[in-house]
């Protein structure tokens, strides 16, 4: 047998290892790539949500906080009015979300409607503190979300 024969009898035994380690790799990346899309979608549904919190807070704080404030004899919002303030930014939240939004980020989060109610209230607590915390430091309150828009580089 010369070289050319033998070159030929190894490749034909070798080639169902090739085509099963090119299969194997072909669903890696596969896997690779559903995984990255997933990741992007999961990052974009949230910064979503952050930016309707964060739309309603800052629409509330200009439009209804100052006004009560003024009003007050104290300048101070009462428990009552706090809390109807509250509800009115999550009513805020789900209409800037919308039916398909709020499911969504339901059916990503794993969370069901009580839990989500949960969520979107922690969010906007967390809205407010920030909003309270710019003002304070820079007697302005801030323009954008505390959210990174990009993925933390791996370490």
């Amino acid at each position: 047998m010369n070289t050319e024969g033998i070159a030929l009898k190894i490749l034909e035994i070798l080639s169902p290892v090739l085509l099963a380690a090119l299969t194997w790799a072909a669903a890696k990346l596969a896997q690779l790539i559903r995984a990255k899309v997933r990741s992007e979608y999961l990052r974009q549904v949230l910064v979503r949500v952050d930016e309707a919190v964060f739309t309603a807070v800052k629409d509330l704080q200009q439009s209804v906080v100052e006004e009560i404030k003024a009003a007050s004899a104290d300048g101070k919002i009462t428990d009552e009015e706090k809390k109807r303030i509250k509800e009115r930014a999550l009513t805020s939240v789900r209409s800037h979300l919308g039916a398909k939004g709020i499911s969504e980020v339901g059916a990503i989060l794993g969370l069901e409607a009580g839990a989500l109610d949960g969520f979107l209230s922690s969010k906007v607590e967390a809205a407010v503190h920030d909003l309270r915390r710019a003002t304070m430091a820079n007697g302005a309150p801030p323009r954008e979300p505390a959210v990174p828009l990009a993925p933390a580089p791996a370490a």
